[in-house]
């Protein structure tokens, strides 16, 4: 029973891929074709992947659909299951080509991070919900532009609560609390936010 308990879910992290900032432009003739990758493990920061070698997408390892420009929407939401507290959360934007992708940006960010008050904690029995931008690093200048986020963490014991309608009263709060956050953070419609946090009007 003891190896069944260590691989109990201690929740999910929601992740909710929003937009991409000052992207070096890849592409002489056109814009970029972007998607982004956002893993749970270390990433491979190679400059240049045959199309099609790219790792498959995994339950720790996942990728947005393909977005144009330098500064990409792509508003997109990935699950991911949480089996024990996460450490850091990595990310990559790269640009499709025919023949090799090339890596557009890459960044990291510390989920355990004393200066962040522990509000990214996933050991915790406590569901939070925080966006984040993300700078990112470029072999070629240095900067690799930035990637916004939303991050939900929803606890194992907590994940049924989710299933069931919130009551007007805690529905507005929820509401409020997410369009106060969002708001700070983006440009991009906040019942699209609420819809993808699982949020409804």
């Amino acid at each position: 029973m003891a190896g069944s308990s260590s691989q109990r879910l201690k929740g999910i992290l929601s992740v909710t891929v929003l937009k991409a900032n000052d992207l070096i432009k890849s592409d002489f003739i056109g814009d970029n074709d972007c998607y982004a990758v956002i893993s749970l493990e270390p990433l491979a920061n190679e400059s240049k992947v045959k199309t099609g070698n790219q790792p498959k997408q995994t339950e720790t390892r996942q990728k947005t659909q393909i977005r144009d420009g330098c500064n990409p929407i792509f508003n997109e939401k990935l699950l991911f299951p949480v089996a024990e507290g996460l450490e850091a959360l990595y990310v990559q934007v790269w640009d499709s080509d025919i023949g090799k992708d090339d890596l557009l940006g890459y960044g990291t960010l510390s989920l355990l991070d004393a200066g962040q008050g522990g509000q990214f904690n996933t050991s915790l029995n406590k569901e939070w919900l925080h966006t984040v931008t993300i700078s990112m690093d470029n072999e070629k200048r240095g900067n690799g532009g930035t990637l916004e986020l939303v991050l939900h963490f929803i606890p194992e014991s907590v994940a049924a609560y989710m299933s069931k309608k919130f009551n007007a009263a805690q529905a507005d709060l929820k509401k409020k609390l997410t369009d106060q956050i969002v708001s700070k953070m983006t440009d991009v419609a906040t019942d699209q936010i609420r819809g993808y946090v699982g949020i409804s009007n």
